[in-house]
């Protein structure tokens, strides 16, 4: 076999990168046991934000991908609002019959952006389906649900423009940690429409962090200073049997958002009869789920290959 050192070379780098990732919040999880804190009441605090920031937009740059050989189109910089962070690109494939995907990005309700899931969006986008790959407004400026609004206003622009040029009756959303709370938010409560929902290492009950520095400044208060209005934020108070699809992926040794966020809101929608599928992904933690789980990926498309094409 001829050696492509080249390859080799970026296979290298993939590699090295997920791990220097991992090895951050794998330091954290020693910090973790030594508090005796979940992660979403103590966050990753110790490392300089350049650093992290560095370190971050290298690996989502060239880890997992699950990619298909169909051509599509990409509009940067989309606006479809009018605050400075309503914005995201837009994949839109050569089928005009071809459903949409919404895809939301995590970050704490308060960080990062739509170019975290751009291998995602180019994975979706090679297998056929026109993709909207957005931004959302932050908190503590906007509290919730100010991000579940923004993913609605993102969809009525896209069916607003975009009508002639895509199967809007065919619409699915796929987000990743916060993104998976706010994509759930919008299908149980906002849009009867929804056919399916990817959601991945989300939050799903508030309720289980009550002193959590996220989630406050999310919501705009505490736990105890309001508790209804914590459950209702939480997917797992909103399922009812008349939910889209879903399929729920989460690694098994996530110690930010824990996999029993993901076993919990499963057993219940399986308790009202929602059609709903899991996989949990082994030895990984939160992020080495979402930058190099190939597999949660694959199965990911699968899943809305079965629910938005077959």
């Amino acid at each position: 076999m001829e050696i492509n050192p080249i390859l080799d070379l970026t296979i290298a780098l993939s590699s090295l990168s997920c791990i220097l990732k991992e090895l951050l919040f794998l330091q954290t999880k020693i910090n973790l046991k030594k508090s005796r804190l979940n992660l979403y009441n103590n966050p990753l605090s110790s490392y300089p934000m350049s650093l992290k920031t560095i370190l971050t937009s290298l690996i989502l740059s060239i880890c997992a991908t699950y990619k298909s050989t169909l051509k599509f189109d990409v509009i940067k910089k989309v606006r479809y609002g009018e605050y400075e962070r309503q914005i995201g690109d837009l994949y839109l494939a050569k089928d005009q019959n071809a459903p949409l995907i919404i895809t939301v990005h995590g970050g704490s309700w308060s960080s990062r952006s739509h170019h975290d899931m751009n291998n995602l969006a180019e994975s979706l986008a090679s297998h056929g389906y026109n993709v909207f790959n957005i931004s959302y407004r932050f908190a503590p400026q906007f509290n919730y649900p100010a991000q579940i609004d923004d993913l609605a206003k993102a969809i009525d622009f896209i069916k607003a423009s975009y009508k002639e040029k895509m199967n809007l009756e065919k619409i699915a959303l796929w987000g990743y940690s916060s993104g998976a709370q706010i994509t759930l938010m919008h299908a149980l409560k906002k849009d009867s429409q929804i056919k399916a929902v990817v959601a991945g290492g989300g939050p799903y009950d508030f309720t289980w962090w009550p002193d959590s520095p996220l989630i406050t400044p999310y919501m705009g208060y505490g736990r105890d200073e309001n508790i209804q209005g914590w459950l209702d934020a939480s997917p797992i108070t909103q399922l009812h049997k008349d939910a889209p699809s879903l399929f729920l992926y989460h690694g098994k040794e996530d110690e930010l958002v824990g996999h029993e966020q993901m076993t919990s809101l499963d057993a219940r929608a399986k308790l009202l009869g929602i059609d709903i599928e899991t996989y949990s992904v082994d030895f990984w933690g939160h992020a080495f789920t979402f930058v190099f789980s190939k597999e949660a990926l694959k199965r990911g498309i699968l899943f809305l290959n079965k629910k938005l094409k077959d």
